[in-house]
């Protein structure tokens, strides 16, 4: 039998486009399953932009909840120039005489000078070993200026050592073994411009007099160079015997609060207030307030009211109806979401007991008739001066129960939660996309076989006509042949 290679070639009938036909014909099921994964695809999506708008209002809910929001100070000082200042959830309101009398510094010693900073300073038996111990320098006289007489306190365990090898005994390689060594010193090359320019600076790393150094090494010829000891220094240069000088005491910040001495090792202080972080820049004297901070809980409240307003506004988004075009929206007459707007607003207008406001618009917070919230500032803000604790039980409860805020917080997190409404509508869309994907795989696998056996069927047809015009091409000529022949005789 002879093969046909394309339909209709052999038949002259139109086999490829009736085949065309056919599987178009075949494949309706397909578009109308894939309509169906699209409009739930397209509900799936909506329920996740439901989730992370109420994953917004939540985390408002939840922060108005908490006593702390209400609880919040802030704090000020008169003379920024002297101190600025910040506060934790634990400061108290109140008022603070504030005097500087010392700022806490770093300690910073220099050597003498040599002529090349790339040169070989130590000579002698290598490695040597650099040793700086930590402590506090006494007899110094603020009165004179000079130490009566100088002397050196170690802290024990303080002692940090650094390696000197013929790779770094230049004056650039023992700063940059100090620095390397990360021992708490930072050290620099100053150039003074003299014959023998080049110094060595070493700087303590922490402020506070506590953090002063003693310098000694193995090397006579470091011990020469950089050595230091606090106590044999000349108690009106501070200078040791080899030149080294101490340029900068170090020392710690001195202050008092409300006429109480305090000292702190850094211009950072902590708690010589309540709660209050004060940063140093200068001696002298200011005042520190410490107020409640009305205005972060009234931000706090707008953004509840903000975040339940976004709330609504994608509930109407995704709801809506398109008269002109006939169309819905993913969750037009979803029952899902018409149960969550249901909840939460019930709860916004349930009655809270124990305190002393017991609703929302107690407290200037109601609902307009678009079904959006709003705030009264006045109101807010007279109900916060007057009884910021009665507007923090209203969001928050005791603490362990009731309160609208912690309430919706709780709620939203059930309907996300294994049985929530919310959870339980995305599991039951992602299932149902499951099944119609693979409604849509078993439905294509049986197209293919159904066009497979029509394209059989039209193969065979193809090659019948093909052989039945082939027989009647030959018949015609042999019947044309007999005639010509019987009209000769």
């Amino acid at each position: 039998m002879t093969s046909v290679s394309s339909l209709g070639i052999g038949s002259g009938l139109q086999l490829n486009t009736l085949l065309d036909q056919l599987t178009t014909a075949e494949s309706a099921p397909l578009t109308q399953i894939q309509s169906q994964q699209s409009s739930f695809q397209a509900k799936l999506s909506a329920y996740g932009t439901l989730q992370s708008v109420l994953s917004a209002f939540q985390s408002t809910a939840s922060k108005l909840g908490s006593a702390a929001t209400f609880q919040a100070v802030k704090a000020s000082a008169s003379n920024t120039a002297v101190m600025t200042v910040a506060t934790s959830t634990s400061a108290a309101a109140g008022s603070y005489a504030i005097n500087v009398t010392g700022l806490a510094q770093s300690q910073s010693l220099v050597s003498v000078g040599v002529a090349k900073q790339d040169a070989a300073v130590v000579t002698g038996t290598l490695p040597a070993t650099l040793t700086f111990d930590f402590g506090t320098v006494t007899g110094y006289d603020s009165t004179t200026g000079a130490y009566n007489p100088p002397g050196f306190n170690a802290t024990a365990g303080s002692t940090k050592t650094v390696t000197i090898d013929s790779s770094n005994n230049s004056l650039q390689g023992i700063r940059d073994a100090i620095n390397k060594a990360n021992i708490g010193v930072t050290a620099s090359l100053v150039n003074d411009g003299s014959g023998t320019p080049y110094h060595l600076v070493m700087t303590s790393t922490n402020t506070g007099a506590a953090n002063s150094m003693r310098i000694s090494s193995s090397s006579a010829d470091l011990q020469n160079l950089i050595g230091f000891d606090p106590a044999a220094m000349n108690a009106s240069t501070a200078t040791t015997a080899n030149g080294v000088r101490q340029t900068v005491r170090a020392t710690d910040a001195t202050l008092t609060v409300n006429g109480i001495a305090v000292i702190s090792a850094s211009n950072t202080v902590k708690e010589a207030a309540q709660g209050v972080t004060m940063t140093l820049s200068q001696t002298g004297t200011t005042n520190l307030t410490v107020t409640s901070d009305t205005d972060s809980m009234k931000a706090a409240v707008n953004a509840f009211v903000s975040g339940y307003n976004n709330l609504q506004a994608a509930a109407n988004q995704l709801t809506a109806f398109d008269t002109s075009a006939g169309t819905n929206s993913p969750l037009t007459g979803d029952s899902v979401l018409r149960n969550i707007q249901t909840r939460l607003r019930g709860l916004m207008n349930t009655p809270q007991s124990g305190g002393a406001y017991t609703m929302l618009s107690q407290i200037g917070v109601s609902f307009q008739k678009d079904g959006t919230m709003s705030v009264n500032d006045t109101k807010l803000s007279a109900a916060l001066a007057s009884n910021p604790g009665g507007v923090a039980q209203l969001f928050g409860g005791d603490g362990t129960k009731g309160g609208i805020g912690r309430q919706i917080d709780s709620t939203i997190s059930g309907f996300s939660d294994t049985n929530g409404m919310l959870k339980s509508a995305q599991d039951g869309i992602n299932q149902t996309l499951k099944d119609l994907s693979a409604q849509y795989a078993s439905e294509q696998s049986r197209i293919n076989d159904t066009i497979a056996n029509y394209r059989t069927q039209f193969t065979a047809l193809d090659l019948a006509v093909s052989q039945m015009n082939q027989t009647s091409s030959y018949l015609t000529q042999q019947f044309s042949a007999m005639n010509g022949t019987s009209s000769k005789k």
